[in-house]
This record gives C-alpha cells, sequence and structure tokens, in this order.
C-alpha cells in the first residue's frame, strides 16, 4: 500500500504534468511575447472574448522602407502611423546596443486575441519587415483616453 504522503505528491505531479500540458498546447505556434502579453492582459481584466483595438509596431531603418511597410499594413486592414525614433537593442544588462535612429510604424487594428489571429499578424509583419531590413517588435493594447488605464504591454 501507498503511504497517504507519496499519493499526494503523485496526485500534485500528474496535476502539474496536466497543467503543463494544458498551456503548451494552448500556446501551440504561439509566440512567447504574444503568450506573455495575453497573460498580462488577462490579469488586467481585459475582456478576451470581445474584440480589442491593438497597436502593432514596426521599426524602419530608412523612411522609405517605413513607407513601404506602412503601405503593405494599410493593405491588410492597419490604420497606420509614422514616428522619427531612436532605438537601442539591448545585448545584456552591462553592454547595451548602440543607439539607431529610424522610424516606428505603429499599426493599430481591432481584433480578437487569439492564438490563431496573433500568429497570423506576427507572421505577416515579420516577413514583411524582414524583407526590408525592418524588425517587428511586437503589440499593445491601444490606450482609450476614456479610460485613462496604461496599454496592456510595453
Amino acid at each position: 500500500m501507498i503511504p497517504s504522503d507519496w499519493l499526494m505528491l503523485l496526485v500534485v505531479a500528474a496535476t502539474a504534468g496536466v497543467m503543463f500540458y494544458l498551456v503548451r498546447r494552448m500556446m501551440k505556434g504561439m509566440n512567447q511575447q504574444d503568450f506573455i502579453l495575453l497573460r498580462q492582459a488577462r490579469s488586467r481584466g481585459v475582456d478576451l472574448a470581445r474584440p480589442q483595438t491593438v497597436d502593432f509596431v514596426v521599426f524602419a531603418a530608412t523612411h522609405e522602407s517605413a513607407e513601404e511597410i506602412s503601405q503593405l499594413m494599410r493593405g491588410d486592414g492597419f490604420e497606420t502611423s509614422l514616428t522619427v525614433a531612436q532605438i537601442q537593442y539591448a545585448r545584456n544588462k552591462k553592454r547595451p546596443g548602440a543607439p539607431q535612429d529610424g522610424w516606428l510604424i505603429k499599426g493599430t487594428r481591432t481584433t480578437l486575441l487569439v492564438p490563431e489571429e496573433l500568429t497570423r499578424i506576427r507572421a505577416f509583419l515579420n516577413e514583411i519587415a524582414l524583407a526590408r531590413k525592418a524588425a517587428y517588435l511586437g503589440w499593445q493594447i491601444a490606450s482609450s483616453p476614456s479610460a485613462g488605464a496604461p496599454p496592456a504591454a510595453a
């Protein structure tokens, strides 16, 4: 007969294994950053069952490539805006990368925040960015002027 302590440990381990399996299954094909941002949004009380207005951001080194990306994003249903920006890729905490001047392309659209849609959008934005030596940086829930709340992710 198995002692009750071992039985309890077995139940906990089995539960953890099932939870791990379900989370991995839910994340299938999904980027880890997207998964984290969805978790943060949910913890802030965002209703993920309803469409949300979301800002997707791409960084381009030249104005010409920023314009091309913006045009392609508009063709996919985004409202876009361009902003002159300087970013700095962090190599690690002790050695940040050199600042780089360029353009931020913000594409805003209303969408359901579900893995399939985020995966599709990420693939599209990565494809058009990489073809123009740009970088897809991620997304955040657009801040609503009436709500006064900070966006779900940075």
